[in-house]
């Protein structure tokens, strides 16, 4: 798991995340700023949470030294029907 690779992605997107929720602040009316933003920073943050998480996780899968071992080619599928008998 490269700790570095995972940090910048996370940063990415919390930085695309974090900047849709700045502009729903933005273009929020005056008197409104927190009804109409609350929800998108709310999002975010959970957005960056689940996909941090995600990619963690996901990255410590990869770096298991029985990743490799575990990852097979599925072979072509197989006709599982049978002939119709000749009864």
């Amino acid at each position: 798991m490269d700790r570095d690779v995972l940090m910048h992605q996370l940063e990415e997107r919390f930085r695309e995340e974090f900047s849709k929720a700045l502009k729903a602040l933005e273009d929020a009316p005056d008197g409104h700023w927190i009804e109409a933003s609350e929800m998108a920073f709310r999002d975010a943050a959970l957005t960056v949470a689940r996909e941090g998480l995600e990619l963690a996780v996901q990255a410590k899968v990869d770096a298991h030294p029985t990743a490799q071992a575990a990852a097979f080619s599925p072979s072509q599928p197989c006709d599982q029907r049978h002939p119709a008998s000749s009864e």
